[in-house]
């Protein structure tokens, strides 16, 4: 009877191993300070409550969607370790769906934001709070600038392949630096696209934030 051929066992190259990990620790690196930005931002209101993501872009800034807070009677921000903050005021954007929110104390970290927009083919990340449950990143690329599919915003937006859901709505989508390139709105129903409001619209945003205080009285 054949025997069967001898089975080598081949070595792992070392080199390869030990490149691997630095890249692996690399990227928790750079990503750590765009977890550390995040916060849950839950929105009470006359029809009960909601939840969206955001993320801090100085000690007292933070951004999310306008979506997210509109209607609010009470804002309740949470930081990636748990503490509450109060919140001062509110804005949004009349160009895209962003707002932009005070907070009294001082959040945790801020993320740097992108000196220009991702082209097609990018690898990002969106870090945020799906359905509101623990914080989560989601690896992701663009695919594309693309005319807003909600018909919100004035200027094309971002097109992702990413896997996200129900309350990762503000998330930050950062790119392999670490800096914003973007601020996750929207997801398909089925697929696998997402939305995001380019980082150009974003500072444009920040430098001159609307009037538009989102508050509700029931």
């Amino acid at each position: 009877m054949p025997q069967p051929p001898p089975v080598q066992h081949v070595a792992a190259d070392p080199a390869a191993a030990a490149a691997s990990a630095v890249a692996s620790a690399d990227a928790a690196a750079v990503l750590r300070t765009a977890v550390r930005a995040s916060v849950r931002v839950r929105t009470v209101g006359c029809a009960g409550v909601r939840t969206g993501s955001g993320f801090a872009v100085d000690a007292h800034t933070l951004v999310t969607n306008a979506h997210v807070v509109q209607g609010a009677e009470r804002l309740q921000v949470d930081t990636w370790d748990g503490h509450q903050l109060a919140v001062t005021a509110s804005a949004t954007a009349t160009v895209a769906d962003l707002a932009v929110v005070r907070t009294v104390e001082e959040l945790p970290a801020a993320v740097p934001l992108a000196a220009s927009d991702p082209g097609s083919g990018e690898a990002v990340t969106v870090v945020g709070y799906p359905r509101g449950e623990a914080l989560a990143r989601a690896r992701g690329v663009v695919t594309g600038p693309v005319d807003d599919p909600l018909g919100i915003a004035a200027q094309q937006v971002l097109q992702l392949e990413a896997a996200v859901a129900p309350g990762s709505s503000g998330s930050a989508v950062v790119d392999g630096d670490g800096a914003v390139v973007g601020v996750l709105y929207a997801g398909a129903t089925t697929g696998s696209d997402a939305y995001a409001v380019p980082v150009g619209v974003l500072r444009a945003a920040l430098a001159a934030p609307g009037p538009a205080d989102p508050s509700a009285r029931c």
